[in-house]
């Protein structure tokens, strides 16, 4: 730490002036000056500081020319008083945010002036990047957005008012874009492809093809490299760096399953997240991309389980749903947005209910970094967990790297932290529906938010954040709606937690556990509703009810039967008046039916029902070898000796259906243990039937997912052949059977 000093000449002349003024000629005719009033100008310097350098600060005296001024410079250094020390250089050590002082004295008056400033690691000269769903071409003065409900990305006006979108890319389902040089990609999950786009020319100039199934999310820019881009392949677990220039795949390297999203740093570090967690944690992944023809994968690094936390303000769990990984200006450390799912507390496994406020909440995760080649490490006490707040869906930090801004998703607002202590700098309410991309203007004084459900993005003011930011706007992100205004409707309610009749305090939504209409891949104890050891099923595929009632126990039968989920322990409201919902049996899961009785659950069965699609599979291949490994899979799978097609029937895969008596068919298919629970208050004897579509991308199995394999399932937990016949099977035979089952998708009659 060096601290000098800047000292002010005394004005020496003055007070000779003064001396000589009073001794000499009648001083009965001289009358003393007024004294100018003794007062401190406000700290002047810069408002950020970078680690290692000698930063200045100044401030002006007036009315006390001997006045002695001594300074705090809020890191423990205090600077003894001298006379009209005005000006101070200091060296700051250590990243945080610092309240400067300083103290002036004069004729036994004592003034007191004071000034924040942000200390941060000085910003790297190219500045990382990081995927999202809205970009800034600073170019072109444009913002492009990706419209995944629409199939394209549009073009959008910086400048308010602004001119109706233009929709200019169009693929399936585009999820993440990234700019570098002239070029904009887009990665689009449905059809496997990255776009590119000529921002010169205004054209398409070109696509890279990765495969059905491959389901590209995250797409990034290297910094080092115009026109390079890193893509995560979510559907075959894939890190890809791609070319522009003639559409080439410069490599592709495994990483983990469930790759989304993605940053780039111009040492050469690309960081990689693991969507959703397993019961042990969750997984960023440090790629050496040095070469983008020669990428290296580093051993992941683990997010494990918090446990201990659950309090009303805290919570136990694992972090879930890492859409984003945001490395700060200066490379060194990167946030990790996400949901903590509380899957350690419950009645069976800890003796403790969940409640409302310890299920499901915000954090921040931070993460060391230490280059391409070095594992990165999680700060001690690394995770910032906000109150009253579900799923932090997207961030992006201030130019300086002083300011952290958190897209909270369900509860439609954005939070602005320091982003070395994360206390608060600040929030912006009401950003929207469903924000889940975030974009700053090169200054930083402009804010963009992508609020997909609104379909807009609403632009804000941040320049000055002493007080609630300005909003200065908002700007359509798409002319023609594909979706009916009921799905719409129903898919804005799916992902709201602010709305108080879905949830108490704005803590949970229907997307807490399945968001993008998945499921988030782990098991809660649910013993307290009167179930057990859950694991969660995904929507999308079923369309609602067409594979028959809802959960593992079959307790529901209709989408609007979640108003008891609601009511209950999401601590909400509900939708139905309560002299409603305690009318006859509708109080009832397989009671009374609810349909038509709120506009609101209606719409939320319809957007349920929407999600039809189980998307495709990876594991299909032309290749000879693996077509005739596939069709003797299927030939078991339809045998009488294994019996597998006994319950799982195609068209559904399943013998789950419907039924005027709710006399439904459960198996026990010996899977059923301790932590399995109860079924509508009595004991559970058996299980509902699930489909087969998409087992490729829903591990772990089984109702409780004891199961991590389809392996797994097919031996270690089918000892008695209860769930089929296969200990005939041999390893071949059961790579054969596995082949099959891994692409039962969309396609398979």
């Amino acid at each position: 730490m060096r601290t000098t000093r800047a000292r002010a000449a005394v004005p020496l002349g003055i007070a000779l002036v003064g001396a000589a003024l009073a001794s000499c000629g009648d001083e009965g005719s001289q009358k003393p000056p007024s004294p100018e009033p003794f007062a401190l100008s406000p700290i002047e310097g810069p408002a950020v500081a970078y680690v290692g350098d000698n930063t200045c600060f100044s401030l002006t005296v007036t009315g006390g020319p001997t006045a002695e001024v001594a300074w705090n410079l809020g890191d423990g250094t205090a600077i003894p008083p001298a006379t009209l020390f005005t000006k101070v250089c200091h060296v700051y050590t250590q990243p945080g945010r610092r309240l400067l002082g300083a103290t002036a004295i004069y004729a036994g008056q004592k003034l007191v002036v004071t000034r924040g400033v942000a200390v941060v690691p000085k910003p790297m000269a190219i500045r990382p990047n990081t995927s999202s769903t809205i970009v800034h071409d600073t170019k072109h003065s444009h913002l492009w957005v990706a419209n995944t409900d629409h199939d394209h990305v549009a073009r959008l006006d910086k400048e308010l008012p602004a001119s109706a979108p233009q929709p200019l890319v169009h693929c399936d389902a585009p999820r993440t874009l990234a700019i570098s040089g002239a070029t904009l990609a887009a990665a689009c999950q449905g059809d496997g492809t990255v776009v590119f786009f000529d921002l010169d020319k205004q054209e398409t100039s070109g696509k890279v093809e990765f495969g059905p199934g491959s389901a590209p999310f995250g797409v990034v820019a290297d910094p080092r490299s115009e026109g390079t881009f890193f893509v995560t392949l979510s559907g075959t677990g894939e890190l890809a760096a791609v070319r522009a220039e003639g559409n080439q795949i410069l490599s592709r390297v495994s990483v983990f399953p469930d790759v989304r999203g993605v940053a780039a740093i111009a040492d050469g570090t690309v960081l990689v997240t693991r969507w959703r967690a397993t019961a042990d944690g969750a997984n960023v992944a440090v790629i050496d991309a040095t070469n983008p023809a020669a990428l290296a994968v580093g051993e992941p690094l683990l997010l494990p389980p918090d446990v201990g936390l659950d309090s009303d303000t805290n919570n136990s769990g694992v972090p879930s749903f890492l859409n984003q990984v945001v490395p700060s200006p200066d490379g060194g450390r990167a946030i990790v947005p996400s949901l903590r799912a509380n899957t350690v507390t419950g009645l069976y496994r800890t003796g403790k209910p969940l409640s409302f406020e310890t299920t499901a909440r915000a954090i921040l995760t931070e993460i060391e970094l230490g280059g391409p080649t070095e594992k990165p490490f999680e700060r001690k006490a690394g995770r910032y967990a906000f109150d009253d707040l579900d799923f932090a869906s997207a961030a992006v930090f201030s130019p300086e790297g002083d300011v952290i801004y958190v897209a909270i998703q369900g509860a439609e607002r954005v939070e602005v932290r320091d982003a070395v202590s994360f206390d608060v700098a600040g929030s912006i309410d009401d950003v929207g529906h469903a924000p889940d991309g975030l974009a700053l203007s090169e200054d930083g004084k402009t804010l963009w938010v992508h609020a997909s459900l609104s379909r807009e993005v609403r632009v804000y003011d941040v320049s000055d954040l002493s007080s609630p930011p300005v909003p200065l706007g908002q700007v359509a992100t798409a002319t023609v709606e594909p979706l009916s205004d009921e799905v719409l409707r129903g898919k804005r309610i799916f992902y709201s937690s602010r709305d108080p009749r879905m949830s108490r305090t704005s803590y949970m939504s229907c997307a807490s556990c399945h968001l993008d209409g998945e499921g988030d891949h782990l098991v809660w104890d649910f013993t307290q509703r009167g179930e057990g050891l859950r694991n969660t099923i995904p929507l999308a595929g079923r369309a609602g009810t067409a594979h028959g009632p809802l959960h593992w126990s079959a307790n529901f039968d209709e989408v609007q039967d979640f108003e008891h989920d609601i009511r209950g322990p999401m601590g909400g409201a509900g939708f139905l008046p309560d002299d409603v919902f305690h009318s006859g049996m509708i109080d009832q899961t397989l009671g009374a039916p609810k349909e038509g009785l709120s506009s609101e659950l209606d719409a939320l069965a319809t957007y349920v029902a929407s999600l039809g699609s189980f998307g495709k599979s990876p594991y299909r291949s032309n290749d000879p070898a693996a077509l005739a490994s596939r069709q003797k899979g299927k030939d078991i799978f339809f045998s009488a000796e294994a019996g597998c097609s006994t319950c799982h029937a195609p068209p559904h895969f399943t013998d789950s259906a419907l039924k005027a008596d709710k006399n439904y068919v459960l198996h026990d298919v010996g899977t059923l243990g301790p932590g399995s629970g109860s079924r509508l208050g009595s004991p559970l004897p058996g299980l509902d039937t699930p489909t087969l579509r998409g087992l490729w991308k829903s591990a772990p199995y089984l109702h409780d997912g004891s199961a991590p394999t389809l392996r797994a399932v097919l031996r270690d937990r089918n000892a008695t052949d209860q769930h089929g016949k296969t200990s005939h099977l041999d390893d071949a035979g059961l790579d054969d059977l596995e082949r099959y089952l891994l692409t039962i998708d969309d396609d398979e009659p």
